[in-house]
């Protein structure tokens, strides 16, 4: 059975500035600018106030799912901005060694 409207609502934190243009959301923080492309995706996304609404019409479950997954993507993209992620590379092998150099004192 089909869902004739499903809506779902993020509160946008302060700090962050969020621009959606034709599916496109670009979210800037203190810690950068972040962007992501839900155009392959049946929604229809924009700002009310301090809110992002997703909404889908005309939707079946499965479908249904896509929309909270859109939702957790963009909070996604508020936490990227928000705080500093270091990441750090570690190399395991199994059975064959692997060779490894690094380059530009590892900054790349």
């Amino acid at each position: 059975m089909k869902t004739l409207v499903q809506e779902e609502s993020i509160k946008i934190p302060e700090g962050v500035k969020i621009t959606i243009k034709s599916k496109c959301v670009e979210v800037s923080g203190k810690h950068g600018k972040l962007s992501r492309d839900f155009k392959h995706l049946p929604i229809e996304l924009y700002k009310s106030g301090k809110e992002v609404k997703a909404k889908m019409y005309f939707a079946k479950s499965k479908q249904l799912s896509m929309l909270r997954t859109v939702c957790s993507h963009i909070s996604n993209l508020f936490e990227g901005v928000e705080k500093k992620f270091q990441y750090k590379m570690r190399l395991v092998y199994a059975h064959f060694p692997i060779n490894a150099t690094i380059t530009n004192g590892g900054n790349t």
